[in-house]
């Protein structure tokens, strides 16, 4: 559909557009248990007795501690089963354990499992910075802590933290296997815990940056998709990640999909083979064929296009659920990330519920506003079904100063009347309201810095409008994702990018003008380049440096004062970089230490302009987010940041790399390129000032 005949349902701040669902069996909880968190991002409905369990979140700045609540509808009644800081005991200074997000699973003998999340800043810090902390040992985050929690006697277990530093930001459980699956928030790697040995493995990068959903296919395999829309599942009996080779695609208008969020956000089995899979910002939903391996669409999630002609929105899907009936459920949320820079007005967008019996060849509905007319759903979170008590829940996560909404339905009341509209809603958060001088100053600043983009501490290497990401792990077969890992790059003097990667089998690559101009194995390239390639990127065939100095070393850590990367500089001298990340300046015998050039070493790739008047390098551990620095006798050494790039507008998707293999400037100084030796390797090409 041409961007021109877009359709759209309401005018904005109408009637229409206020008035809310049928009140017909429905009940609204607000601030349960006396919590007045305002939000939630992870919801289990135990289907045996009913009972509702959620996690209520903070992010507002006051560093408050999660719990996990149980809500019993019979009873009308909720208590809290534990509270988070008595299980993880955090220090004053770090991060709080404001979520659980996306974990809650239930295991076959009844007990929960979830992992703690941090999305707040601690007290001292003057924003949420969890990839510049990532670093800092005490005001950072530790590591997210595995829980186990019984209802039936209260216990609650402290299983440990199975990644340092990382924040875990989606969990599910391996029934055949008895395993835990998790993916981390920041570096994006899957994890298996293994609830027998009591052992952690890593299977690598798997997503360029956050994305949560793990779902279990009915094939027991575990399934999950890139920020960027590309599908991959865990084989569980192999305990390999395996690219799907599907990618959610682009749609005419719908800009949050096409630049930013195309993962999956939820997913139901609907048989022994299929399962209905949402891409949250889609046009469309999705149904998975587990033994084809095929993607087909359902339909379009929506009779329109934009909810309303005057703003710029954009619809997700954050949860669906299936009735007994065979019928979609969903709240279609109200997103505006595209918000007018002269518009200096204040309010919450409501969502809307959507049902779709797709079965019986109706279109999607739409029912109305969700909640009451005191109190509306700003961002909900969660959405499930209780077939054997016909019930619907929706959990809010956009609340107000009194707690979040915890919305449920009586299906049986509501179907046969859901066509009767509830009363125009009055919720004042939803009804626009001028910006103070001061709101309108700091939305001006911020831009499009939200979520987890730092609008005062940016941590990027290089600026987001001055890079172009080249996804290299699309280009190598799909069954051999691995082959991908940037071996090293360098120039040519006509301004091409020339590079090596490979796991078990090598390729050869070209780059020109921000482009993949050329791509294939080694071995079928010409005798003379490739030995001038080999020679160029290949570290195993560069000689150990001779007999050099002692190297400066952090106090303790002589042994890592070895010498991992080096170049030439100018006036006969020699830069070095060690084991554990320090860079010096050498000359003969003589050392001049330069201090560390990243958090953690070792220093990997080092390179120069013509002139050897300016260096740039990579570091990094194995397991951190990669720095890339800058050094010339002149500003002296300067870490620039990381390659993480999440920021809606600029690419078709997030882009990211952590293990920075290698870095070359062109001969021009005006390009830099960096390559990623992840598991889904990447280069990220930046125009220098």
């Amino acid at each position: 559909m041409s961007e021109t005949k877009r359709t759209h349902l309401f005018s904005a701040f109408s009637e229409d557009y206020f008035r809310t669902i049928s009140p017909a069996g429905l009940r609204q909880r607000i601030g349960l248990c006396g919590l007045n968190y305002p939000g939630c991002w992870d919801t289990k409905l135990n289907p045996a007795d009913g009972i509702l369990y959620y996690a209520p979140s903070e992010a507002s700045g006051r560093a408050t501690h999660t719990r996990l609540v149980a809500y019993d509808y019979d009873s009308d009644s909720a208590r809290i089963c534990f509270k988070s800081e008595e299980i993880v005991l955090p220090m004053p200074r770090q991060m709080p354990v404001t979520k659980l997000h996306e974990s809650l699973t239930f295991l076959p003998d009844g007990r929960i499992f979830c992992t703690t999340h941090t999305t707040d800043r601690a007290p001292q810090q003057p924003e949420w910075m969890p990839f510049a902390h990532h670093s800092h040992i005490w005001e950072g985050w530790p590591g997210s802590t595995m829980i186990c929690y019984d209802p039936r006697t209260d216990a609650v277990e402290n299983w440990g933290v199975p990644v340092p530093r990382e924040t875990i930001y989606g969990a599910t459980y391996d029934a055949r296997h008895n395993a835990i699956y998790m993916i981390g928030f920041m570096r994006g790697h899957v994890y298996r815990f293994s609830i027998d040995t009591r052992r952690v493995l890593d299977l690598g990068k798997v997503a360029e940056v956050f994305c949560y959903r793990l779902h279990v296919g009915p094939d027991g395999h575990i399934y999950g998709c890139t920020k960027s829309g590309y599908l991959w599942r865990v084989n569980v009996d192999t305990q390999k990640i395996e690219d799907l080779n599907w990618r959610v695609p682009a749609y005419p208008g719908n800009y949050t999909n096409n630049t930013w969020y195309r993962y999956m956000s939820y997913a139901n089995n609907v048989d022994d083979r299929t399962f209905i899979f949402t891409p949250v910002f889609a046009d469309e939903i999705y149904t998975f064929d587990t033994r084809t391996l095929r993607v087909e669409s359902l339909g379009r999630k929506a009779p329109f296009d934009d909810l309303v002609a005057e703003l710029p929105t954009a619809l997700g899907i954050n949860e669906f659920s299936i009735d007994r009936e065979g019928v979609l459920w969903y709240p279609l949320t109200v997103y505006q990330f595209q918000k007018s820079r002269d518009d200096h007005r204040l309010y919450a967008l409501p969502d809307y519920l959507m049902r779709w019996d797709y079965l019986r060849g109706a279109e999607p509905e739409c029912l109305g506003a969700i909640g009451t007319p005191g109190y509306l759903h700003g961002q909900t979170s969660a959405c499930a079904i209780d077939k054997l008590r016909d019930r619907l829940f929706l959990v809010d996560s956009g609340g107000g100063k009194e707690g979040l909404s915890v919305l449920a339905i009586d299906l049986a009341q509501f179907r046969p009347r859901r066509h009767e509209r509830g009363a125009v809603a009055t919720d004042p958060r939803f009804y626009p309201r001028p910006m103070t001088p001061e709101q309108a100053r700091a939305f001006h600043k911020r831009g499009k810095a939200i979520e987890e983009v730092t609008q005062d501490n940016p941590f990027y290497a290089f600026p987001i409008e001055n890079v172009t990401p080249i996804r290299l792990w699309r280009h190598v077969p799909h069954t051999a994702i691995e082959e991908s890992k940037v071996i090293g790059l360098v120039w040519d003097e006509a301004q091409v990018l020339h590079g090596l990667c490979g796991d078990r089998t090598r390729y050869c690559f070209t780059i020109r003008d921000r482009q993949l101009a050329s791509f294939g194995p080694l071995d079928e390239a010409g005798p003379a380049y490739r030995d001038w390639l080999l020679d160029a990127c290949d570290p195993a065939r560069r000689p150990p440096l001779a007999d050099p100095p002692p190297l400066p070393h952090v106090a303790g850590r002589q042994y890592l004062a070895r010498p991992s990367a080096w170049i030439d500089w100018n006036g006969g001298r020699m830069i070095v970089g060690t084991r554990d990340g320090l860079l010096a300046i050498i000359k003969g015998r003589n050392v001049f230490a330069l201090g560390n050039a990243a958090p953690y070493g070792p220093v990997r790739s080092l390179c120069t302009n013509p002139a050897r008047t300016r260096l740039w390098g990579t570091a990094g551990d194995d397991e951190d987010m990669g720095t890339v620095f800058y050094y010339d006798d002149t500003v002296g050494l300067r870490q620039l940041g990381f390659l993480v790039y999440n920021i809606h507008g600029y690419f078709d998707g997030p882009s990211a790399s952590n293990v920075l293999s290698s870095i070359a400037v062109s001969p021009d100084e005006r390009m830099i390129a960096v390559g990623g030796a992840d598991r889904i390797g990447a280069i990220h090409l930046a125009t220098l000032n």
